[in-house]
């Protein structure tokens, strides 16, 4: 018993010791939804800028989701979102036609202005990072006017 009380407090203290972020990501890694990867990868994302506000840009996008409300405009449907987080500015969809059913690609909204977002795409995968791309942009490009 006492090696057990030994042992926790070890870890105890080695959680604290090392710090909140890397417990908080850990636990995300653990859990299945971390961007960590997505995020490193934004340096290598296909990017465009359009001429609306974030909201109207957030949920054009999501209205490309099989497991989300359709709007008019969008007939097809492209992925499923694993995770869309307005605050923390990103969508992440899995679900990809032609990919593996879990390879992730994030979605990153970046605002500009009031009226212009930056849209970036980011996956490990190049294929599934291409295919995300051609429909949230082409998506977009009938609702947008694009800012070069």
């Amino acid at each position: 018993m006492k090696d057990i009380m030994q042992r926790l407090l070890f870890i105890i203290l080695l959680v604290v010791v090392s710090g909140c972020a890397n417990v908080t990501e850990t636990a995300k890694v653990v859990l299945g939804n971390s961007t960590k990867a997505l995020e490193e990868g934004r340096a290598e994302a296909i990017k465009k800028s359009y001429a609306c506000s974030y909201q109207e840009c957030f949920y054009a996008v999501l209205s490309l989701a099989k497991n989300e409300e359709p709007e008019p405009l969008s007939e097809k449907k492209y992925f499923e979102v694993f995770s869309k987080k307005i605050d923390k500015d990103h969508i992440v969809v899995m679900g990809i036609p032609g990919n593996v059913d879990t390879t992730e690609v994030g979605i990153f909204f970046a605002r500009r202005s009031l009226k212009s977002v930056e849209i970036e795409i980011s996956s490990r995968s190049s294929s599934a990072k291409r295919k995300v791309a051609k429909a949230v942009f082409k998506e977009l490009d009938l609702r947008f006017p694009e800012i070069e």
